[in-house]
């Protein structure tokens, strides 16, 4: 089974619409575990970052900037994705009506459901350079590196033409075994974000743009939990629910229980790290440190305290709720769940969009998005020159939706619903006259 990103954005873009869909990813590395453990429970912990852009006629409209963490333990029982949503973002120079919603559904679905092998496929492997390796004459210690290279000239124009060439070898670390990669039983994938409403997290000065759209912090927690929702009830991408948490600190039970969609009976309140048998283990063992994430702001904070390993649990959710971030009156809330996702094979059919760089080249890509003035828009428009420079050919996608049909839904959905309200009106009206609370009225008829 595959899981096309083309495909799934047709279904949602404007019907006869052409759109640019810059799907660009870093090739996974070794990075340090998300969260401490201890020396005995040595984990292997890999990192890889996605950036997806969606633009029409060269200007971006939408950007989506997600991490992606893979730990292995030593044992190799079990492999844990951690999709963490680092910042999400529009433009607002769009000129049609988009969805963005359903097309930061398609871009989840399909980070969510990418196969865990894909992506140690693509893993950087750091190469070892031994620029000693076929030095094998005596000679007096180099003094510089100029006198080591005049050695090596001198040996080579005695006719060792390999003589001083480095030896080049891949850096042996620690991989997966193949039963672990193909056994899907074994991978767990978590999905978290916090969400806080900002003018511009990824396009500088665009909430100038007067087609922009910044919701309120209630607004962009309701907007969040309904395509988290809407991704997590599509059968294409989660195959089994575990923990479906959502929690706003400093605000009561009753308060967050709004934020959750009607009729889901599976999301509870609180936090996917959080469970009966850690409620005394210190946070540091449990709580990621996630990049420009309040929690992991806070797990410093502890260190610099000297009690990152003094503070349990329970402590540090009552701690982290009194930080100034979240004393201002500002909603922010903390989403997570925790799964099993369908994993799709990755081909030439549905990964031809996707764009694999080294980390370094892949933040120069990005820089190119990050780095101008939207509301300026011949700076903008610097964008396809960067691109063209890099030999970068963005695919296009034609849209199929026709908004149209949604309108006149909706419009015959409105007539339907003003009816019964009409018929309301004059049953209230009918009763007015009538007073059920008249004491007065009441001894009268008591007395006749």
């Amino acid at each position: 089974m595959t899981f096309s990103l083309e495909n799934e954005l047709e279904v949602v873009l404007p019907k006869g619409v052409s759109y640019q869909v810059l799907n660009l990813q870093s090739r996974l590395k070794e990075s340090k575990c998300i969260i401490h453990h201890h020396k005995a429970d040595h984990m292997h912990s890999y990192k890889s970052v996605h950036f997806i852009v969606l633009l029409h006629e060269n200007k971006p409209l939408l950007a989506l900037e997600v991490y992606v963490y893979l730990d292995v333990p030593n044992d190799q029982s079990q492999i844990r994705r951690t999709v963490y949503i680092s910042k999400a973002d529009t433009s607002g120079l769009q000129n049609q009506k988009l969805s963005v919603g359903r097309i930061v559904q398609c871009f989840l679905g399909w980070i969510c459901s990418r196969s865990i092998t894909s992506y140690f496929e693509s893993m950087d492997i750091p190469l070892i350079i031994d620029r000693h390796a076929n030095i094998r004459k005596e000679h007096s210690p180099f003094i510089s590196e100029t006198d080591r290279r005049l050695h090596i000239l001198i040996e080579r124009s005695k006719g060792e033409k390999n003589y001083g060439m480095p030896k080049i070898t891949r850096k042996s670390g620690f991989y997966p075994n193949e039963d672990l990669l193909t056994d899907i039983s074994k991978h767990t994938t978590r999905l978290i974000l916090f969400t806080r409403s900002e003018k511009q997290y990824l396009f500088p000065n665009s909430s100038k743009n007067q087609g922009k759209h910044i919701l309120t912090d209630s607004q962009l927690l309701k907007w969040w939990m309904k395509n988290v929702e809407q991704i997590m009830g599509n059968n294409k991408v989660f195959a089994r629910m575990g923990k479906k948490r959502i929690n706003v600190l400093n605000a009561d039970k009753f308060e967050v229980s709004r934020y959750i969609p009607s009729g889901s009976k599976e999301w509870k309140i609180g936090d996917i790290y959080t469970d009966k048998s850690n409620l005394h283990d210190a946070a540091v063992y449990h709580i990621p440190l996630l990049p420009d994430d309040p929690k992991g702001r806070f797990l410093e904070h502890l260190v610099v305290e000297n009690r990152i390993k003094k503070v349990r649990m329970k402590q540090f959710w009552t701690e982290l709720s009194v930080r100034q971030e979240f004393r201002l009156g500002i909603t922010v809330g903390l989403i997570g769940i925790e799964g099993e996702s369908r994993e799709y094979s990755m081909d030439n059919n549905n990964d031809d969009m996707l764009i694999l760089f080294k980390r370094s080249e892949f933040n120069k890509i990005k820089e190119l998005f990050v780095d101008i003035d939207y509301s300026d828009p011949v700076d903008y428009l610097r964008i396809k020159e960067g691109l063209k420079e890099r030999k970068i050919i963005l695919p296009v996608v034609i849209g199929q939706f026709d908004f149209t049909t949604l309108r006149q839904k909706k419009k015959s959905i409105h007539v339907q619903t003003l009816t019964p309200h009409a018929l309301t009106v004059r049953n209230k009206r009918r009763i007015n006259p009538v007073v059920v609370n008249d004491i007065g009225s009441l001894v009268k008829r008591k007395r006749s």
